[in-house]
């Protein structure tokens, strides 16, 4: 293809109504005055269109292919390209009057004549539009114009958690804890709408610049009160997810499943956080499918050895094949990871200290001072529910040691993770600010009171004895 020139690319740019007309004079007479009687070729008129902030590289690559048309979407002036999945495309898109920034779901337009495909579309549309939580990305409309359908959402400004992995390899026990608590939240929300995701996996999930997971792409969404004869039972699609984070019961019947399937995905979702696969990565599809149903994945302590058991054994027990021996809820998951982190936290302020106080410190909440819930009993006791503990015992008054951490900030801080929150908010149940500072017990003043009460005693005895003898002497 021949290189376009400047006024042709310049023609296009006009046809296409992206810029104003004022906004594109206004740019063109500053550009004239810095080429300062140069010949402007078309790479120097893209790049200085882009700077100024009145297109993007998305639109000049598609003016540089002769296309000016499509770059507008009923009230929104589509910006650029976010990617594709298994049945849309995303596309960052801005409010023509608001100026806000969204994204854009378009359904293909070749999936418009696929009832099955359209009408799950609508359908994610109407789940997710139900769901209001800051750990689920937001549906605010979903249109249609001609015959493309679409679907405005909030445009999450960050990047999903398989990416991330995959770039920079397996994440922390308590980044990964945190991110799966984050997840759970989320969920737990859907779950008390009656919905079922179903597609839970580490590129559904979003992680914001200030570290809050949000929960993409309900499509598979099931409603657990929905009729029998559901969409997905009339187009006889009977094994709906991802392989690699299917739960057992899903692969066999994905209509017949309730919100633990959620949790057995989420389960196979930290494992891949901690290691980087998820727990079957090889063979063909079916044999993963296979391997969820029949076997055990290795362990997460041969494959990375050092991880904290007691996080091992949550995974384990979210990864159970029989549902009944999972979690009971996402609730009762995000207090048991809450306790993990609170206990996690403990540990390190315990360990932190003790190097500056010295081995004879006494941790008033020693970090090995686990509750007694087992991940693996399948009859969780109620410490589940009281896993968010202490973080050390601040004695009588926390906020008069050295080490008290003011928690209020972290509560009130609109960029902290949830599960921050949730653990500030914990720490300040019990008082102003927790305290970290492990406990001195007064040994070496003690020992020292008692050295010289003994030599006040012998030194006493002496005196007494040599009285009697100067006395003796005396009378002889």
């Amino acid at each position: 293809m021949a290189e376009q020139s400047a006024k042709s690319f310049l023609s296009l740019l006009e046809k296409s109504r992206i810029v104003a007309d004022d906004s594109l004079k206004s740019a063109l007479t500053e550009l004239a005055g810095i080429a300062d009687g140069e010949k402007v070729n078309t790479e120097k008129l893209a790049s200085h269109l882009v700077d100024s902030g009145l297109i993007t590289s998305w639109h000049v690559d598609k003016l540089l292919d002769g296309k000016y048309k499509g770059f507008f979407l009923g009230k929104f002036k589509l910006l650029g390209h976010l990617g594709t999945g298994g049945m849309s495309s995303v596309y960052l898109a801005q409010h023509k009057v608001s100026q806000q920034t969204r994204a854009i779901k378009v359904l293909p337009r070749k999936r418009v004549s696929d009832k099955s495909y359209l009408d799950r579309f609508y359908r994610e549309g109407k789940a997710a539009a139900a769901l209001n939580h800051p750990n689920v990305v937001r549906i605010y409309d979903i249109c249609s114009e001609a015959d493309t359908h679409f679907m405005v959402m909030e445009h999450v400004k960050g990047a999903d958690l398989y990416e991330i992995v995959k770039d920079d390899g397996p994440l922390s026990p308590e980044v990964a804890a945190d991110y799966v608590l984050q997840a759970a939240e989320g969920l737990n929300h859907a779950h008390e709408k009656g919905m079922v995701h179903r597609d839970i996996k580490p590129a559904n999930l979003l992680r914001t610049k200030e570290g809050v997971v949000k929960i993409l792409d309900l499509g598979l969404a099931l409603f657990q009160q929905e009729e029998e004869e559901s969409l997905t039972v009339l187009h006889n699609e009977k094994v709906m997810g991802t392989a690699d984070y299917l739960s057992p019961e899903q692969a066999v019947n994905s209509h017949n499943v309730d919100h633990r399937a959620d949790i057995y995905s989420l389960g196979c979702t930290l494992y891949f956080f901690l290691t980087g696969k998820p727990p079957f990565s090889e063979g063909s599809l079916a044999q993963r499918i296979a391997m969820h149903q029949t076997q055990q994945p290795k362990s997460l302590l041969e494959v990375r050895p050092g991880l904290p058991p007691e996080l091992v054994k949550i995974c384990e027990k979210m990864m159970r094949k029989n549902p009944e021996r999972r979690y009971r809820d996402c609730e009762q998951l995000r207090q048991v990871l809450a306790g993990f982190l609170a206990r996690q936290t403990a540990s390190v302020a315990a360990s932190g200290n003790q190097a500056f106080e010295g081995s004879s410190a006494s941790i008033a909440t020693a970090p090995d001072q686990r509750s007694s819930h087992d991940p693996d009993d399948s009859t969780t006791s109620s410490t589940d529910e009281l896993a968010v503990a202490t973080v050390a015992d601040p004695g009588r008054d926390g906020s008069d040691s050295p080490f008290a951490i003011d928690t209020s900030a972290v509560a009130e801080d609109p960029n902290a993770s949830a599960s921050s929150k949730a653990l500030a908010r914990a720490a300040a149940a019990k008082g102003k600010a927790t305290s970290v500072a492990p406990k001195i017990r007064p040994r070496r003043r003690a020992k020292k009171v008692s050295v010289w009460l003994i030599a006040a005693v012998v030194i006493s005895m002496i005196a007494i004895l040599v009285g009697v003898l100067i006395f003796a002497a005396s009378i002889a």
